[in-house]
């Protein structure tokens, strides 16, 4: 039986990691384009919506704000769509799976629910292949500023990749979930019908199983910089655990001169504890990482590499067993917000009462069910607030509504517009989506925003003001 392949895309309120709240999701039958599902659900009533998402994207703010259902309420029928695939697609799917799981977190479900499904992205997918079969498939190259370098630099925005490998793309709004899939399989589509030997690679390049035999075997693999249209080729050296290995970048390590004395020192001195700087050749690998991991030896690649001399690579494995085995290669995570708290959730203890709590006809029952962990008693609150607040008790309900003022006014460093961070670290605070605003009014004239459309802040400002006066 052939496998069922999707491809999906969330619109969000445009803020970050943790914090990204959807108010539309689209999937498409990546093998029949009428087969095409929207599901639009409203933001939390206590989140707002990050101005300048909706402005580069042509978001009306009033869409997130509408009178649709929430995402607790919606979420059972995307599932059931969603999980009714085999193979999940998404454009720069880090975003979209990110979402999805912040998704599932919300809404007291377990955020991997899709773990047993292969889960792959098209972009860096999409541009592979330009690379090994340019005849089929393009990547426009257009004028831009990356990091305040004017140039002409590959692009993979969805929209001029589509553009450039179709003409008809009149009939498609860009940032509209349904669009963005439809785009994206058409492009899919194009590979599988005029380079299946490549499309049948598809799930081997994303499949975590395929992943452990590349690497149990020693097999040299290609991590790839889609920005630069960049292969590198890597070794596997030594593993960690069944997830975790150390890998030797064969072009770095070739740029080096290959293993020197100064190399060992640095492993030496990392494993006392003295550096943190090991060799710039020598790569923490993780199995799970999100992009493509491919054999080197699927296809006939446009690059040269000579792998280390076995005398060289015993000495470096001897020296990673001897002084890095025990080193901890991912940093502790800060969990101060309940966001950014959802790995091991829900708890073992609180399955239970999640599957009661999911299956409870009315909102009088889902009050009255009882959560041990403490991520799990939030949760469920900011879930009967956010739908049916009146079965609250007082004390409950006058918590979360001081825990929304203090949130929506809130100024401390992470809620501050920074560098790379427009709208702050977490949410959007009423002071910040102002100061966003402005930015978009002021931006509005620039010729790089002449497709933008700044009617789609229209009474945001006056609807923010408002609110504060209300906190008052």
């Amino acid at each position: 039986m052939d496998e069922k392949e999707c491809v999906f895309d969330w619109e969000a309120n445009g803020l970050n990691d943790g914090f990204r709240y959807p108010h539309q999701i689209a999937i498409i039958d990546n093998d029949n384009e009428n087969i095409c599902n929207t599901y639009n659900m409203r933001l939390p009533h206590y989140e707002l919506p990050g101005p300048i998402a909706l402005y580069k994207t042509n978001t009306n703010w009033k869409k997130t704000k509408e009178n649709h259902p929430s995402l607790y309420e919606i979420m059972p029928f995307i599932l059931d769509d969603l999980l009714s695939y085999d193979i999940l697609w998404a454009y720069n799917y880090s975003y979209d799976k990110g979402v999805l799981e912040e998704s599932l977190f919300n809404t007291g479900r377990s955020p991997y629910l899709y773990k047993d499904k292969i889960v792959c992205d098209a972009m860096p997918f999409i541009s592979i292949a330009s690379i090994l079969y340019p005849e089929v498939i393009k990547i426009p190259m257009i004028e831009s500023e990356r990091r305040g370098k004017k140039g002409i630099y590959n692009s993979h925005k969805l929209e001029n990749v589509y553009k450039e490998n179709f003409t008809d793309n009149d009939e498609l709004t860009w940032h509209v979930a349904e669009s963005d899939i439809i785009a994206t399989s058409r492009l899919l589509q194009k590979i599988k019908s005029e380079a299946p030997e490549f499309w049948n690679f598809r799930t081997r390049m994303f499949s975590k199983f395929a992943r452990e035999d590349i690497f149990s075997k020693k097999a040299v693999w290609i991590r790839y910089y889609q920005d630069k249209k960049q292969m590198i080729p890597m070794l596997p050296i030594y593993e960690r655990n069944r997830d975790n290995y150390f890998s030797i970048d064969l072009k770095k390590y070739e740029k080096e001169g290959g293993f020197q004395e100064k190399h060992k020192n640095q492993i030496i001195r990392v494993g006392s504890g003295k550096s943190k700087t090991l060799p710039e050749w020598l790569h923490s690998s993780y199995t799970k990482t999100g992009g493509i991991i491919l054999d080197a030896s699927w296809f006939n690649l446009p690059i040269k590499y000579d792998v280390p001399e076995n005398s060289d690579l015993l000495e470096i494995k001897n020296l990673i067993i001897e002084h890095l085995s025990d080193l901890q290669i991912w940093p502790e995570k800060d969990e101060k917000y309940l966001e950014k708290s959802r790995f091991g959730f829900p708890s073992k203890e609180d399955l239970g009462s999640w599957d009661s709590f999911h299956k409870a006809e009315t909102w009088d029952k889902k009050v009255q069910i009882r959560f041990k962990d403490a991520r799990s008693k939030r949760i469920a609150k900011r879930i009967i607030f956010d739908n049916a607040p009146e079965v609250l008790d007082d004390n409950a309900y006058k918590i979360i509504e001081e825990f929304i003022k203090e949130r929506w006014i809130s100024i401390g460093p992470d809620q501050r517009p920074m560098k790379n961070y427009d709208s702050g670290k977490t949410w959007i605070t009423i002071p910040t989506a102002l100061e966003n605003i402005r930015k978009c009014e002021m931006e509005d004239n620039l010729e790089e925003n002449s497709e933008l459309d700044i009617d789609c802040l229209n009474g945001y400002k006056e609807y923010l003001l408002d609110l504060n006066e209300q906190l008052k």
